[in-house]
C-alpha cells in the first residue's frame, strides 16, 4: 500500500566516465560538488526537493504521496577519468548499509548510468546488484538514469524499474525522477511491470544526441506518447568515450502491455538509417574561420566538445588556441 507506513530509501551517486581521460574522480570531487551541489548527506538530501535533479523530483512526488522518506546520502562529481577504488567503496557502502540496516519497504537511487570505476567497468550494475541484495528480492528498487547511461544487463535484472532523462541538454532531470516515483508506487500497489530491452548495434556520438535536432528529437519527443498510460518508454543513447562492453545505446519500456512490440518499433526507428545519426566536426582551423566569417552577429563559441568537462576531458587542450593565434586579428578572445 503506497501510504503514509510505506519508507522509501532515497540515495544517489552521479558520475559520467571518460576512460580516456587522464584525471581520475576522487571523493573530494565529490564531496565538493563541481559542476553539482556538493554532498549531502541524512536530511542534507532533503534539501535537493527544490532543485532541477532526479532526486528533486522523487522528493516531490514522496512529500504528495505522503511516503517517508529515509534520506541517506547524495553525491555527484563532474566527468572525469574513472571513479577511485576507495571513492566508489565508501559511497557505494554506505547506501548499501542503509538499506541492509534500515529495511526499507522500497529503494530510489538517482544515479548517472555511465559510471565506470577503477575495479568495475559497470558502476551502476555492480551498486544495484549490491542493493538488491541487501535489500532482499521482495523490496521495489527504482532508479533514475541520465540520457547518456551506458546500460547493462546486470542494471536490468537488478532493478524493478529504471527511467532516463528525455531531454539533451538535460532539462527534465526532476520530471525524471517524478516519473520514477510513478513507478515505484504501481510497484509498491503490487503491479507486476514486464520488461523489454534491446541494444542498439552501433555508438550515437554526443553531439548527435542533442534532442533540439534530428534525428534525436524525433525521437524522444514520441516517447511519451509511444508508450500510452500504462507503459514506460525509456531510449539512452549511451555515452560513447567510455571503452567498456556495455558501451551504447539502448531501448527498453516496462509496462503491462505489449512491451515487447513497442520496444521492437522503437529499435526500427532508431537503427532503420545510422547514417542519421553522424556529425560532422570542424577541425581547429576550419572552426575558427567559420567563427571570424559570423562575425556581427553576436559572440560566437567554438568549441572542443570532446575535451570540455561535460564529456570528461580536463579541458587543459589548446588546439583551438592555437587556432584563435594562428588566425590573428583583434576579434578572438
Amino acid at each position: 500500500m503506497t501510504d503514509g507506513t510505506t519508507r522509501i530509501l532515497v540515495a544517489g551517486f552521479q558520475h559520467e566516465t571518460n576512460t580516456f581521460a587522464p584525471t581520475p574522480a576522487s571523493y573530494g570531487n565529490f564531496a565538493n560538488g563541481e559542476g553539482f551541489p556538493a554532498l549531502r548527506r541524512g536530511d542534507g538530501v532533503l534539501e535537493l526537493e527544490p532543485v532541477n535533479l532526479p532526486v528533486g523530483g522523487f522528493l516531490g512526488q514522496a512529500r504528495a504521496r505522503g511516503w517517508e522518506v529515509l534520506p541517506v546520502i547524495w553525491a555527484a562529481a563532474s566527468p572525469s577519468g574513472p571513479v577511485t577504488t576507495d571513492t566508489y567503496e565508501r559511497i557505494a557502502g554506505e547506501i548499501v548499509d542503509a538499506v541492509r540496516l534500515g529495511r526499507p519497504d522500497a529503494v530510489y537511487l538517482d544515479l548517472h548510468g555511465a559510471m565506470v570505476t577503477e575495479h568495475h567497468d559497470d558502476g551502476e550494475g555492480e551498486l544495484l546488484a549490491r542493493v538488491r541484495a541487501a535489500a532482499g528480492p521482495g523490496v521495489p528498487v527504482v532508479a533514475s538514469l541520465d540520457l547518456h547511461a551506458n546500460m547493462s544487463a546486470r542494471m536490468f535484472d537488478a532493478a524493478d524499474a529504471l527511467v532516463c532523462y528525455r531531454t539533451y541538454p538535460h532539462i527534465d532531470m526532476a520530471a525524471t525522477g517524478a516519473r520514477a516515483a510513478g513507478l515505484l508506487a504501481r510497484l509498491l500497489d503490487g503491479e507486476r511491470l514486464r520488461l523489454a530491452w534491446r541494444r542498439v548495434p552501433f555508438l550515437i556520438p554526443i553531439n548527435a544526441g542533442c534532442t533540439d535536432l534530428e534525428p534525436a528529437r524525433s525521437v524522444y519527443s514520441g516517447l511519451e506518447s509511444r508508450g500510452g498510460d500504462r507503459t514506460t518508454v525509456s531510449f539512452a543513447a549511451g555515452f560513447p568515450a567510455a571503452d567498456i562492453p556495455d558501451c551504447g545505446p539502448v531501448v527498453w519500456a516496462y509496462g503491462t502491455g505489449p512491451v515487447e512490440e513497442i520496444v521492437d518499433r522503437l529499435y526500427d526507428e532508431v537503427t532503420r538509417d545510422e547514417a542519421k545519426w553522424r556529425v560532422t566536426l570542424l577541425d581547429p582551423a576550419d572552426a575558427v574561420a567559420r567563427g571570424l566569417e559570423a562575425g556581427g552577429v553576436g559572440p560566437v563559441v567554438v568549441a572542443d566538445t570532446q575535451d570540455n568537462p561535460g564529456a570528461g576531458g580536463s579541458g587543459r587542450t589548446t588546439g583551438l588556441l592555437r587556432a584563435l593565434l594562428a588566425a590573428g586579428g583583434d576579434e578572438p578572445a
